[in-house]
């Protein structure tokens, strides 16, 4: 079954596993904004309630591809719904007046590029490639936390300006969201990695979070926090953006391999992390005597290039939405067929096929990709294979 046909599906069958109560529900599909422009398909429910619970339905469709019954899952989505809405109770706007939530407003940082549609209707500051924005923490009745992001729509409904929004949340990060300094061999210790621990000592690396973990990258920014951090350094201080949650930090030293760690921070954002956890290709440093941040110039630094000028967000919108495969046209699926990389037919519906031959291509009405990992890859080799021809003729 198709990813398409798997949706349609799901909607047309879901109620029958609901209770009687929500035999009434509107059912439908949904695209929803995640950081960095990437959309996932959502599975809405609506009912009496003003609570709207959203479903995300790739993972489910990769368990019924590789075997699970839609029976079994059609089941657990009901599941998982009805205890959404028993935690999540009668949500209504009275619960979000500016009274009852400006205790829990915290400071969180995204990229400013990747989300420079999204930002338009969002109260933020850019400082470089990043920029700063502000959400709500919310408990549900079951005691599960989550977050919500600040809009313009919000600042009206509670009559108050941007100013006293930036106030209000950094002065909740020192007060609700501490901010952690940890060293990485505690944090390993802490996940259960004792054997890498005497490893980690070999490099005096830092973890700046807050007590959440989540969303605590915010912390490169405040003064106060990286002016104290500075100062046990003895140093200025090299910010390397782990993910949207957390940074790693390390001593300045005038001889550091600035282009490594650069390289380092790109590859990881390319293999180990979701599109939607990346902050930014950039490492950063404080200057401890200006109490400063600001983004490294790396020397012969060169930006991770796209295979095609078709953008991430032009595949999401033709339907195929895995942020593990880059999209190509016609014209450059037919000039990447002459390398070593695999080319893949992308549907509409979510699914992709390998491309055999030329005239497949000429065939496939629709979008092509490649893989995110093997293209970085490729790109790397290719680089080198320059390098080292330049090193020839010299």
């Amino acid at each position: 079954m198709q990813f398409e046909n798997f949706k349609q599906y799901i909607v047309d069958h879901v109620k029958d596993f609901l209770p009687v109560e929500y035999e009434e529900s509107e059912v439908s599909i949904t695209a929803q904004r995640k950081n960095n422009n990437v959309f996932w398909d959502a599975l809405t429910i609506k009912g009496k309630s003003n609570v709207v619970p959203v479903i995300y339905l790739e993972s489910y469709y990769h368990h019924h591809v590789n075997g699970r019954s839609m029976e079994n899952i059609l089941q657990e989505i009901a599941n998982v719904y009805v205890e959404s809405m028993k935690q999540a109770g009668q949500f209504s706007t009275v619960d979000f007046q500016y009274d009852k939530i400006k205790d829990n407003i915290f400071v969180a940082v995204q990229n400013a590029e990747m989300n420079k549609e999204f930002l338009k209707d969002v109260p933020h500051e850019v400082r470089d490639d990043l920029a700063l924005l502000y959400r709500v923490g919310v408990t549900l009745s079951g005691g599960e936390k989550g977050s919500v992001i600040v809009n313009n729509s919000h600042l009206k409904m509670w009559g108050i300006d941007e100013n006293t929004l930036k106030e209000v949340a950094w002065s909740n990060m020192h007060d609700r969201y501490r901010p952690v300094f940890s060293s990485i061999g505690s944090v390993l210790e802490e996940l259960g990695f004792e054997e890498l621990q005497e490893e980690s000592k070999l490099v005096e690396m830092y973890v700046l979070t807050n007590k959440e973990k989540t969303y605590g990258a915010a912390y490169m920014f405040d003064e106060e926090v990286m002016s104290k951090i500075a100062d046990r350094f003895g140093t200025d201080i090299v910010v390397i953006p782990s993910s949207v949650h957390e940074t790693l930090l390390l001593k300045w030293d005038s001889g550091m391999d600035l282009k490594a760690l650069q390289k380092m921070v790109q590859d990881v954002n390319r293999t180990q992390l979701q599109t939607i956890e990346i902050l930014s290709d950039s490492v950063y440093q404080y200057n401890r005597e200006t109490q400063t941040l600001s983004r490294i110039d790396v020397p012969g630094q060169t930006k991770a290039m796209m295979p095609d000028k078709v953008s991430v967000e032009e595949m999401h919108g033709y339907g195929y939405t895995w942020d593990g495969m880059l999209p190509l046209t016609e014209k450059r699926a037919l000039e990447l067929m002459d390398t070593e990389l695999q080319v893949y037919k992308l549907h509409t519906d979510g699914s992709e096929g390998v491309v055999k031959s030329i005239e497949e291509v000429y065939a496939h009405d629709g979008m092509f990709g490649v893989e995110k990992e093997a293209w970085f890859a490729y790109q790397n080799s290719q680089n080198q294979v320059q390098v080292g021809e330049m090193t020839q003729g010299m």
